[in-house]
């Protein structure tokens, strides 16, 4: 067992290469955009992004699940590769030529003006680019290809900063500055995708095989539905912040997100490589307890990573201009929804390993249940610091809907521990609130976390040593 978790650590950490970089490329964007920016600018620039991850979602119809759970049983994996995007590439195409015939309507629920046609004809280009760009690096991701993953995504990441320098320093200083960069950089970077991987599009063998299509829909409608009410969770913040506050609020709100995109470094590295290792791991009949040793240690890792940035979260939000300090405030909220999302992502495999799929519906709506209530109570009176704790509270519903409904279907370990660090957690995000310093109540809470995850950090060392571990 000591051989293969390390093997896995091997591979983890060869998936973490793009991810890291990525983020760090992300993170060198913050300052640039926040100090030429308003916060009321990149709010306007943040629901381009927001609709395009909405759109994005409605579009998959779950096929793309379906297509990570077809992988391993299917022997032409370029035939199931065009059978799997033909529909969603489709659907694209389709909401591209619908905003081509009224660009003004999309420009009026992006930008809140008529005005602004021709971003949002772009935005409908992105739409079909972002669509390729899921397939090919699912297509990447299932060959477990870690260093070739990394380094595509670098480059993705890496046009969108020379863009996003390009427009702030020689073209303009508005939210069309980072809209611009943001679709030029992402085509620009899908379309080395595109040819690189051009033998996945060679149409020469292509056939329709209608039971695989008709089975990878029925697989993922349940899973749209799901991903629908995800994909609303993670955005009623916002929605709800352009209902009742303003522009200045999202803006604040979306920098803050960026700050807690620390933490979504590990979600994006684990999760792209754990999908794949998981199901390999069910084909082999691995015992349950590699799937709880990877549970804890992840929880340990992102808790950490979690109170590592409340203990300096002011010099983190320095790096951001004066107009966006009110982010101290919410930071500890935000950092709780990718800390959830990925430990859940190892709790959740019931779900699918036993193709139950339809019960990510009943997540997704005990999720959004308080997501909606603590929004309309609270961003009216509270704006950006509202959306933040309804966020953040929600994710803790999410966390035990997924959690139990696996258990229920079969894949079932203690889960306690989880519970009490993310008490911990959220009660350390309101204590936060305090306008004092809290170096100290920081660093006593990373005490306790580490107190509570005594069995963990031990695992990992017995690990380390090569020693058997101790499962309990």
């Amino acid at each position: 067992m000591v051989h293969d978790m390390n093997t896995f650590i091997k591979k983890l950490l060869g998936f973490s290469i793009g991810p890291v970089i990525g983020a760090f490329i992300s993170f060198i964007t913050i300052p640039i955009t926040t100090y030429f920016i308003s916060p009321i600018e990149f709010g306007k620039a943040s629901m381009f992004i927001l609709f395009q991850i909405i759109f994005g979602t409605f579009l998959y119809l779950g096929i793309d699940q379906a297509y990570t759970r077809e992988y391993h049983s299917g022997e032409n994996k370029i035939n199931l590769f065009q059978n799997a995007i033909s529909i969603p590439l489709f659907l694209s195409i389709i909401v591209l030529l619908a905003i081509l015939i009224c660009p003004q309507i999309t420009s009026k629920i992006l930008f809140d003006s008529p005005n602004y046609v021709v971003p949002s004809i772009f935005f409908g280009i992105m739409i079909i680019f972002m669509v390729l760009e899921r397939f090919i690096l699912l297509s990447i991701r299932m060959k477990e290809n870690a260093l070739e993953f990394s380094v595509l995504n670098i480059i993705v990441k890496l046009t969108i900063l020379i863009f996003t320098l390009i427009f702030i320093f020689y073209v303009r200083r508005d939210f069309l500055a980072i809209v611009y960069s943001t679709v030029f950089g992402q085509i620009l970077g899908d379309l080395y995708l595109i040819v690189r991987y051009k033998k996945l599009f060679y149409l020469r063998y292509f056939s329709i095989n209608k039971k695989l299509i008709k089975r990878m829909v029925l697989f993922g409608l349940p899973i749209l539905v799901a991903t629908s009410l995800s994909s609303l969770l993670n955005s009623l913040d916002r929605l709800s912040l352009r209902m009742w506050s303003d522009f200045y609020q999202i803006g604040i709100f979306t920098a803050t997100l960026k700050i807690a995109a620390v933490l979504s470094i590990v979600q994006t590295s684990f999760t792209s490589f754990w999908v794949p290792t998981a199901y390999r791991w069910y084909a082999e009949e691995k015992n349950i307890a590699y799937y709880k040793v990877v549970s804890d240690s992840i929880l340990l890792v992102m808790s950490v990573l979690a109170v590592g940035i409340l203990i300096f979260k002011d010099l983190i939000v320095s790096i951001l201009s004066s107009g966006y300090a009110d982010s101290r405030y919410l930071i500890g909220f935000l950092c709780l929804q990718p800390i959830i999302y990925t430990v859940s992502e190892t709790t959740c495999l019931g779900i699918v390993f036993s193709r139950k799929s339809y019960l990510s519906i009943f997540v997704g709506v005990i999720a959004i249940i308080p997501n909606t209530v603590l929004n309309i109570l609270l961003v009216p009176k509270y704006g950006a610091i509202g959306a933040a704790i309804a966020t953040s509270v929600s994710y803790v519903f999410f966390f035990a809907a997924r959690t139990y409904f696996s258990n229920k279907s079969g894949m079932k370990f203690a889960v306690s521990k989880h519970y009490m660090v993310l008490l911990v957690l959220l009660v350390s995000a309101f204590i936060n609130l305090v306008q004092t310093n809290m170096l100290l109540i920081n660093l006593l809470i990373l005490l306790v976390v580490l107190a509570i995850q005594y069995t963990s950090v031990n695992q990992i060392w017995r690990t380390y040593k090569g020693k058997r571990l101790m499962i309990k």
